[in-house]
């Protein structure tokens, strides 16, 4: 058995949705452009996608 933990999909895309909105927020904030506030958007909904994922994989309601 390996010492690493194996990833799955859901677990890339909440990982990627959280990191584009970390970084996305505070830029559109301090630049005042918008299309890095819609980049933070998509990133929310990447990770809602991958939290739904998730929960449908361990047998809760998504």
């Amino acid at each position: 058995m390996s010492a690493i933990p194996r990833r799955s999909l859901d677990q890339y895309l909440i990982w990627a949705g959280s990191l584009t909105v970390l970084v996305a927020v505070p830029g559109a904030v301090a630049l005042h452009e918008a299309w890095l506030l819609a980049a933070a958007g998509a990133g929310w909904c990447v990770q809602h996608v991958g939290w739904a994922w998730r929960r449908r994989g361990m047998g809760g309601a998504a």
